[in-house]
């Protein structure tokens, strides 16, 4: 098949403006990643067309006229910048990997997401949306200790060792910094003490659990908040000690996996996508966020890492992203070349 692979790909340099925070770059995605995409895509037969999701998209993408797109691309501004590809595709009628653009822009609203999830009875931590730091009537319900995250950011953006908060006056800074830097309303939550655990769900029919991961956080240094955070991830990973699949019982597993699957179902996302977890002292699965378009690096991913102990190989998770997207597409289906024999 002729297949587009649609990135953004991170600058080798950033340049920003005055107002723009530091990690503006984080979701996007390094050279290694789409190289690495491009190589498994091609292996399996199919002749690769990467286009970076620029201003110029629709132009190249209606220039190469592919069979599918394989979706990678975060968008470039705005608070629902992930579904701007998935929107473009879906206008000119062509097919392509990964959750649809309402689904995308659900997604990236980390509010309107944790309100779906309260209304289906899943488990998320509680949480208040400050608009300005000189109103936080809405936080009083909240017990501290809080954690400050823009509201519709992914990638860790927006937060380092000062967004865990145990005052007023902390949490007021915090919040100015999101909304100067971060241009919109600060999610305030409340921090749930426990252990932190990612579950990557692949395919559609029916969706497949990934082996669970935990991230122990026990050896980095308790100022820097032992948590994923965006500086965590830069600077400090090394410390991070990973277990796939995480050291968890049987019946535990089973409540993970199946709160997993209805977050999946019940934001209708499709062909991939991964959860963030924080395990309480009590056993309960609170879930943080859920990402459609999880980062696919071959060498610092969580999602391909998830699926190695699983037993694929990289090139077998791009092939397996890309039959379930394909298959949604029955012109697609007989085509050959369309899946790995």
């Amino acid at each position: 098949m002729k297949i587009a692979l649609a990135y953004n790909k991170k600058p080798e340099e950033d340049i920003l403006e005055d107002d723009e925070p530091p990690d503006r770059y984080a979701e996007y995605d390094p050279p290694r990643t789409i190289e690495a995409i491009t190589s498994a895509l091609e292996s399996l037969g199919h002749k690769v067309f990467p286009i970076e999701a620029k201003k110029d998209f629709l132009e190249r993408i209606l220039e190469i006229s592919p069979d599918i797109v394989f979706n990678i691309a975060e968008g470039l501004k705005g608070e629902s910048r992930e579904s701007q590809v998935p929107a473009i595709l879906e206008w000119l009628g062509i097919p392509y990997t990964g959750s649809d653009p309402l689904t995308m822009a659900i997604t990236l609203d980390k509010p309107i997401t944790k309100k779906i999830l309260q209304v289906e009875g899943i488990p998320t931590p509680r949480f208040a949306v400050v608009s300005e730091s000189e109103n936080l009537t809405s936080v009083e319900s909240l017990n501290f200790p809080l954690i400050v995250k823009p509201s519709h950011e992914g990638s860790s953006m927006g937060l380092n060792s000062k967004s865990i908060v145990y005052s007023y006056k902390e949490l007021k800074e915090r919040v100015d910094i999101i909304i100067k830097f971060y241009h919109q309303p600060a999610l305030v939550e409340e921090f749930i003490e426990g252990r932190e655990l990612t579950v990557g769900i692949l395919g559609n029919s029916p969706p497949e659990v990934l082996p669970i991961k935990e991230l122990d956080f026990s050896g980095v240094p308790e100022n820097l908040g032992r948590f994923a955070s965006g500086e965590i991830k830069a600077k400090y990973w090394y410390l991070v000690k990973h277990y796939c699949p995480a050291p968890l019982d049987e019946s535990l597993y089973e409540r993970i996996k199946n709160v997993s699957l209805k977050v999946f179902k019940v934001l209708r996302c499709r062909d991939l996508a991964r959860l963030d977890i924080r395990l309480s002292k009590d056993g309960t699965p609170y879930v943080l966020e859920i990402n459609p378009l999880p980062d696919l690096d071959p060498k610092e991913g969580n999602f391909p890492d998830m699926a190695r102990v699983k037993g694929m190989s990289y090139k077998e998770l791009i092939n397996a992203i890309l039959n379930a997207g394909v298959s949604r597409y029955p012109n697609l289906l007989n085509m050959e070349g369309s899946r790995e024999r």
